[in-house]
């Protein structure tokens, strides 16, 4: 089952939903309030978010946290949002015990039933949450509001290729619902690049905005997505310019950027763990094809001796990884610089640092500061 998602309760009042009765999809909810224009003080008419908070209200899926406010920018929490995506999920597909009985029947607290309903049907688990009244990041709003709609209301709409959001990772877990999201008309970005920003907050106002267009499908907007070319960063502009050129001329590092931008061009726009395995991985394979490693031979530290000549060390090796990295925009340590010991590229991935060493057959996270598994 794919499916499931998530709405808002407590600052955020839900009543019923109400399956679709003569709209313009078979998806499409029925208007089952009546709003009155400046009903809500922070959402006057022609507002930003006027027309999506108007269309919840109508179908029944969000209302004021008071008679006459909204709270457009108030900020929406994980516990929200799983009931949210429970009493759209419930909506929709109407399994097993009614949604509605569980939370009549509920004697705990106010989220219990919506906990029990969202992991009975695998809409999320909140098992290791340490708070659940925490702000939710987009991403995550994402993921679960794409979980509670079936595949048939999500149609495409619009040409957003794979790669083209600018943040969003195509390996990151919650790709695969934000381009279904985008394709479908529900989300469009923030601007004209389509930049979602996946992980900061989402605000009621933008919610409403999200789960007005699930609900009616004619306030789904158009959107055409074209992954950029690659840009790779310029030789001058290199992070670790000074380090990477040792003694090479700048003819000669030309020379080896070039040959290093063919190795590091095919891994632009892949997740950083992707980059660094990739590149570490065709580095090697330098080396399996003829190379020789030597302490001797004339910029056997550079990446000139590397790509050009044929023959390195580890630390050419090193250098030459480093500059597929900073070709690639990623900054990177060069540990154990200038020293006789064995030497490699530390970079920070998240809130650890991976290894990206092809001499010595390593790629991944350090098992402590500095330290290497094999060496």
């Amino acid at each position: 089952m794919k499916r499931a998602v998530s709405m808002l309760l407590a600052a955020v009042l839900l009543t019923a939903l109400a399956a679709p009765a003569g709209a313009a999809s078979p998806y499409d909810f029925e208007k089952i309030n009546s709003y009155m224009e400046g009903q809500f003080a922070d959402v006057p008419a022609g507002s930003r978010w006027a027309d999506n908070v108007r269309s919840v209200y109508e179908v029944g899926l969000m209302a004021g946290v008071t008679d006459t406010r909204f709270d457009t920018e108030g900020s929406l929490t994980i516990i929200q949002t799983v009931a949210m995506a429970c009493r759209l999920h419930s909506a929709y597909c109407g399994e097993g015990t009614p949604l509605e009985e569980m939370v009549e029947a509920n004697s705990g607290a106010w989220y219990q039933p919506y906990v029990e309903y969202a992991d009975s049907h695998e809409i999320a688990s909140l098992e290791g949450i340490d708070d659940i009244n925490a702000d939710i990041a987009r991403g995550d709003f994402a993921w679960i509001v794409w979980a509670a709609v079936p595949d048939e209301a999500l149609a495409e709409i619009n040409s957003v290729e794979d790669g083209a959001i600018p943040d969003v990772p195509i390996t990151g877990y919650y790709a695969a619902p934000v381009y279904a999201l985008y394709r479908a008309g529900i989300l469009t970005g923030n601007d004209a690049k389509g930049t979602f920003t996946p992980e900061s907050t989402i605000s009621r106002g933008a919610a409403a905005a999200i789960i007005s267009r699930i609900a009616d499908s004619s306030l789904r907007r158009p959107v055409t997505l074209t992954k950029a070319a690659f840009q790779p960063v310029a030789m001058q502009d290199l992070a670790n310019l000074k380090s990477i050129q040792k003694k090479a001329t700048d003819q000669e590092l030309a020379q080896a950027y070039d040959e290093a931008l063919a190795l590091a061009a095919p891994y632009a726009g892949m997740a950083l763990e992707d980059q660094l395995m990739g590149i570490a991985v065709s580095i090697r394979e330098r080396f399996e094809q003829g190379m020789s490693y030597s302490m001797e031979t004339e910029h056997y530290n550079d990446p000139y001796g590397y790509f050009i000549l044929g023959s390195a060390s580890c630390a050419g090796c090193t250098r030459a990884t480093g500059l597929c990295l900073n070709i690639l925009g990623i900054p990177y340590e060069h540990v154990n610089e200038n020293q006789y010991s064995h030497q490699w590229c530390r970079v920070k991935v998240g809130d650890t640092y991976w290894i990206c060493d092809a001499y010595g057959l390593y790629c991944g996270p350090e098992p402590a500061p500095y330290a290497h598994p094999y060496m």
